[in-house]
């Protein structure tokens, strides 16, 4: 019996690694249509922040991008220009909170970035235009390994 629970263990410990190493690779779609061009599309990704906050992207209008192999905590999301409102989940040490961000003239082939702070009672967000780019990378943590660049172009 105790060897089934070991072999159990370790197998359970192999899958969680396997999502952590698959989760993010690519941005979410934070839309419908899978055929859209990508360079009609923008980008809202979580800044590459301390391991103190935690930004993840769970949906953009009412779509999810939340994700099994990610555990919510989606880095990044390819969205359509216009006025979007993002779901997030964010979260230091101590508190998780779960706000929607107003984002308001987003603009194809621009990539904005979510940072998370703390305000003296809850974990909150604020975004950036980065401006027009050709790509961007995202280094995307697999603890214990080193972070992975991956890189989403327009």
């Amino acid at each position: 019996m105790q060897f089934q629970r070991t072999i159990a263990v370790a197998v359970a410990c192999v899958l969680f690694s396997g999502c952590a190493l698959v989760g993010g690779r690519r941005p979410e779609l934070g839309y419908s249509d899978k055929n859209h061009p990508k360079s009609d599309t923008a980008l809202i990704v979580c800044a590459e922040q301390e391991p103190a906050y935690l930004c993840g992207i769970t949906g953009v209008d009412d779509k999810s991008t939340w994700t099994q192999y990610d555990g919510g905590k989606t880095p990044w999301v390819r969205v359509l220009p216009g006025d979007r409102v993002v779901r997030l989940t964010l979260s230091n040490n101590h508190l998780i909170n779960r706000p929607w961000l107003k984002m308001s003239g987003i603009q194809a082939g621009h990539v904005y970035r979510i940072t998370a702070g703390f305000d003296g009672k809850a974990v909150t967000a604020s975004y950036v235009d980065l401006g027009k780019m050709d790509s961007y990378t995202l280094h995307i943590r697999r603890l214990p390994l080193s972070p992975k660049a991956v890189t989403a172009d327009f």
